[in-house]
């Protein structure tokens, strides 16, 4: 008795662990699921039925059943209460009054969340049913593991397969060059699938054209077969789809692949066109890849893979084909993709209308037009006096600020003369005495001292003569007639000034003339007599003409370049709201230069001076 149990045990363990393992389809798991559990329980019956989890009034589905001849559950032997109510509590031992049939349910749990399985077993000639529902209670988690172990095989599988893909897209990026690339391509395309040849034709400019043959460096593109072939490539993207030979189906013919199959006989075909998206998110023609073998049919998890293959493969092919191209046709095309898309001729007649725009465009660079020199401007006068104090003093009193306008002998500000007026008093005393002094030597007949007075007071009438200046120069007067663009004594009143420093500088209003602040490196193009335009910032609507006079060479830096004064002429007009200082631009007259030189020339001559040539 308990070595059958004992073995009974056993074969239990085994169902559970054999079902686990289970290497078939899904479907055939099910059925043997439901066949194992009938022989380990005894049962008479075994139902899998199913419905979506997130809908409980959705009808129960049959998954599968054991014997195959076993009556369907649901019709009327077990209402969807009785299993709503199972699903709730996890396991029943349900009895049917009636007809006296006992069933065993229980949920069992399953990798997908999104549906509930539910095991029905008519356990009715049991006669222990409780140990009956604890094995079935056994089978709860077995889909499950069975789901988790076909996806880990299949994990591993599918990333075995990715990091080979991945390998070989990068020795096709690591290539140097299209056709480099397009045979590193088709090469491991034949390794891995064991084909005979693998092919690619590429889209060119004269067509669909073979590009790469695997295990051949060299394509003869006058054969037959490689014409036959690019007609089987065109014909698969014509269709927008795979196509393989022979078809699956007897009412699908392609012309191109059974000509390419009469004469070459490659046993199986397989042709995957290559699309990609433009900017307009519709697909662009690039390529077609041809596999051949003779061994067998491509499976359909062969079929995928290739798929995989050429999907990866189409952004490095792309890549390598756009910039294996001349340079003018990757400058054109990098000036095509920048232009905008409503800017872009969509008909034939806008095509016309954009080339001749694009031709009189590079017609008008070549057209000579003025060239003219810019530079930076500013109006100077001749006349220019510095007025400051005859001798060290205080400023008394003053009315002239910036701006005023004064003529020739204005008093600009007067000097405080109090200590000058106590000097002059004293020394006129003092010089009195020393007269007297010299009467009374005289009188006395002392020679020698009388002379010595003598001295004394042609001394103090020195002085007195010094003093007298002074005070008439206490009032500093304009000597030419202008306006006043330095100096402000009327702010000053009291402040000390020296003699020898200036305080106000008046600048006459006429004549005028134009300096201009002339790069360096435009010198050359000066000459005596070139016309001169000039606009000044207080109203730039105006403009003045004269002439270039000449350049000094008095260089200053300005802005961190190198800057000559050049001078140009009287004005021909001038007016009456010029004022000393005003600043603008002058545009000398050149001659005249190609348009492609004027935009060039400084690039050229940095070159020039970085190479010297």
């Amino acid at each position: 008795m308990t070595s059958n149990y004992v073995s009974s045990d056993l074969d239990y363990i085994g169902s559970l662990s054999a079902l686990t393992t289970f290497q078939g389809s899904p479907n055939a798991f099910w059925m043997s699921l439901a066949e194992t559990i009938r022989l380990q329980t005894d049962a008479v019956s075994i139902w899998l039925v199913w419905r979506p989890q997130s809908d409980d009034t959705e009808p129960w589905k049959p998954l599968a059943q054991a014997p195959l001849s076993a009556q369907p559950v649901l019709a009327d032997n077990l209402s969807l209460t009785v299993l709503s109510q199972m699903y709730r509590d996890g396991g029943a031992i349900v009895k049917l009054t009636g007809s006296g049939q006992t069933h065993g349910i229980v949920q069992l749990q399953t990798a997908d969340q999104r549906q509930q399985v539910i095991l029905i077993a008519d356990i009715s000639r049991s006669p222990n049913h409780e140990k009956i529902l604890t094995k079935l209670m056994g089978y709860v988690c077995v889909p499950q593991s069975f789901d988790a172990m076909r996806q880990a095989k299949s994990g591993a599988h599918d990333a075995k397969r990715l990091a080979q893909t991945l390998e070989s897209m990068g020795r096709v990026l690591d290539s140097k060059h299209f056709d480099q690339a397009a045979l590193t391509f088709v090469n491991d395309l034949s390794e891995r699938f064991a084909c005979e040849a693998v092919s690619l034709s590429w889209r060119g400019f004269d067509g669909l054209r073979l590009r790469a043959t695997s295990h051949s460096d060299k394509i003869d593109r006058r054969s037959e077969a490689t014409s036959l072939l690019e007609e089987a490539g065109q014909e698969a993207l014509t269709l927008g789809k795979e196509v393989m030979t022979p078809p699956s189906e007897q009412n699908l013919r392609n012309n191109a692949h059974e000509n390419y199959d009469k004469m070459v006989m490659p046993g199986h075909m397989f042709s995957l066109p290559m699309f990609n998206k433009d900017g307009k998110n519709s697909e662009v023609e690039l390529g077609v890849v041809i596999l051949e073998r003779q061994r067998k049919q491509f499976s359909t998890a062969e079929q995928w893979a290739l798929r995989l293959y050429c999907e990866m493969a189409i952004g490095p092919l792309f890549w390598h084909a756009q910039n294996s191209k001349w340079f003018i046709v990757r400058l054109g095309r990098e000036i095509a993709r920048s232009i905008p898309i409503a800017l872009k001729p969509r008909s034939i007649a806008g095509r016309i209308l954009f080339s001749v725009i694009i031709l009189s465009i590079i017609g008008v660079i070549f057209v000579p037009v003025p060239f003219r020199l810019s530079a930076t401007a500013v109006l100077k006068t001749d006349a220019t006096a510095y007025v400051g104090a005859s001798y060290d003093g205080f400023i008394e009193s003053s009315d002239i600020i910036l701006g005023s306008t004064v003529n020739k002998g204005d008093i600009m500000f007067t000097l405080n003369t109090v200590e000058l007026t106590l000097e002059r008093n004293a020394l006129i005393a003092e010089l009195a005495q020393s007269n007297r002094d010299a009467e009374i030597r005289r009188a006395l007949n002392q020679l020698s001292e009388m002379q010595v007075a003598l001295s004394k007071a042609d001394e103090l009438r020195a002085k007195l003569l010094k003093v007298d200046h002074k005070l008439l120069s206490a009032e500093a007067k304009a000597p030419i007639s202008g306006v006043v663009v330095e100096g402000e004594p009327a702010k000053k009143i009291g402040e000390g000034v020296r003699r020898g420093e200036s305080q106000i500088t008046i600048a006459a209003l006429s004549p005028f003339y134009v300096e201009a602040a002339v790069s360096e490196r435009d010198l050359s193009f000066l000459k005596y007599g070139q016309a001169v335009e000039l606009t000044l910032l207080a109203r730039p609507e105006d403009s003045f003409e004269m002439t270039v006079d000449r350049a000094i060479p008095a260089p200053e830096v300005q802005d961190a370049d190198n800057v000559f004064p050049v001078r140009m002429t009287t004005p021909e007009t001038e007016t009456k709201w010029w004022l000393p200082g005003m600043t603008g631009v002058v545009k000398i007259s050149a001659g005249n230069r190609p348009i492609w030189w004027i935009a060039s020339r400084s690039l050229v001559d940095y070159l020039r001076l970085l190479f010297w040539y």
